[in-house]
């Protein structure tokens, strides 16, 4: 079966359809065609009759075959020294019968019957010569046959087209809901209006009321976190601000260090949890995005190359994306010392690779490093640093443009990040 919906409509509809003009084209043909066919055949052996007749009569032949080009669109010749070599038919095939039944029944004469591809020809032995008479072989054929055949195709035809016209309009609903899912994954403002049939508008208003809970969810997560922020960030100011002015020992050195940590976790949760915010998509050039992301980094020892696809134009959320981009180089300096960005472009997607020549990630590990919080040393030491929300913040980032991000093994011997988003 085809994988659309319209494919599989038509299918299910053209099917019985098509089932049903083969039967009643076979009813047809066996029924009403075997009773033409005799019926003509049975007209040209009688008129054959009736020239044998006249012949018989003794009427010259010029005057019988004037007659019978008149009125039976006969050719009739005599040939006074001809010879009938073979009785019967040339060949034994469907439509030699109904003619050689029907001369065997009207003509009381031997004979012998051929039929070519466009004229029917019939030798007669006589008395006064062999007898020649030659019709065209349209006269064996019914020009009803051809029209229904004809009506029938067209009107096939016909309720296929407008049966597609039908399917195509059901069907619009169901893809316009569709692509609004897509683009509302892909954190797109959407403006949809249910339409269609009954269960396609349900379908539709389960989607908008989907849609209106998550973006409230969202928004309330997203006060919420606005609240935390500033009860968290006050009193670590003040905690700071007081070690500050105390004398520099080494416990008031490690309260900073804590205080630091503190911080940094505080931050990068509340950037975890915001996710992909509100900010609204927009076009930028790739090489543009990837220079601005080098320069929040270029404080750092890593080396980073660029090759690929860089001229090509994406629509996304760019300070999410750079935020996104800036966490995967920022884990990648911790480990490695280089790396190489590949971009490549198709008609649908483009693919960010992202390779390092650090240690690499175990591949049973691959998947918990998207956990927040979660970091490959069990034993969560801060002084190996981050806080384990880098690439959870970079996967819900590249989740919330409709794209997928992946881990394997760099051909640096390192990790590899593959960013696939729609463009």
């Amino acid at each position: 079966m085809p994988k659309s919906l319209f494919a599989r409509s038509i299918i299910i509809l053209m099917t019985p359809l098509i089932v049903v003009q083969v039967i009643l084209s076979y009813i047809f043909f066996e029924r009403h065609t075997d009773a033409i066919l005799d019926s003509l055949a049975r007209g040209i052996a009688g008129d054959m009759q009736m020239v044998c007749d006249l012949v018989d009569n003794n009427i010259p032949i010029e005057k019988i075959s004037a007659l019978a080009k008149k009125n039976f669109d006969f050719t009739v010749t005599l040939n006074p020294q001809g010879k009938v070599m073979r009785y019967g038919a040339f060949k034994d095939k469907w439509l030699y019968q109904y003619m050689l039944t029907q001369l065997d029944v009207r003509l009381n004469h031997l004979y012998f019957l051929r039929i070519f591809e466009d004229h029917i020809h019939v030798e007669i032995p006589h008395s006064r010569g062999v007898i020649m008479i030659d019709t065209p072989r349209k006269r064996l054929y019914s020009r009803t046959t051809h029209l229904v055949i004809i009506w029938t195709a067209l009107s096939a035809l016909l309720l296929f087209i407008v049966a597609s016209l039908f399917m195509r309009n059901q069907i619009r609903p169901i893809r316009r809901l569709a692509n609004a899912a897509e683009n509302f994954g892909r954190g797109m403002e959407v403006n949809f209006r249910p339409e269609g049939a009954t269960e396609v508008r349900k379908a539709g208003l389960a989607f908008m009321i989907m849609r209106d809970r998550l973006k409230r969810h969202i928004q309330e997560r997203t006060d919420m976190l606005a609240g935390v922020s500033h009860d968290l960030r006050t009193p670590l100011a003040r905690m700071k601000l007081q070690l500050a002015m105390m004398p520099k020992t080494d416990d008031t050195k490690d309260l900073q260090h804590d205080v630091d940590e503190m911080q940094n976790m505080v931050q990068g949760f509340l950037d975890f949890a915001k996710g992909v915010g509100q900010e609204e998509l927009s076009a930028i050039h790739m090489n543009e995005l990837l220079q601005s992301v080098l320069s929040n980094i270029r404080h750092l020892p890593l080396n980073v190359t660029l090759e690929g696809d860089l001229d090509v134009d994406i629509h996304i959320k760019q300070e999410l994306f750079k935020r996104c981009l800036t966490n995967l180089l920022l884990n990648a300096n911790r480990y490695a010392s280089a790396v190489n960005i590949n971009v490549n472009a198709d008609s649908n997607y483009v693919k960010i690779i992202i390779d390092d020549n650090g240690p690499g990630i175990p591949e049973n590990e691959r998947e918990n490093v998207f956990r927040p919080f979660y970091r490959i040393d069990s034993s969560r030491n801060l002084d190996s640093g981050g806080v384990g929300l880098g690439l959870s913040i970079a996967k819900d980032i590249i989740n919330g443009h409709g794209g997928d991000m992946i881990l394997d093994d760099s051909p640096s011997q390192g990790l590899r990040i593959i960013i696939k988003i729609p463009y």
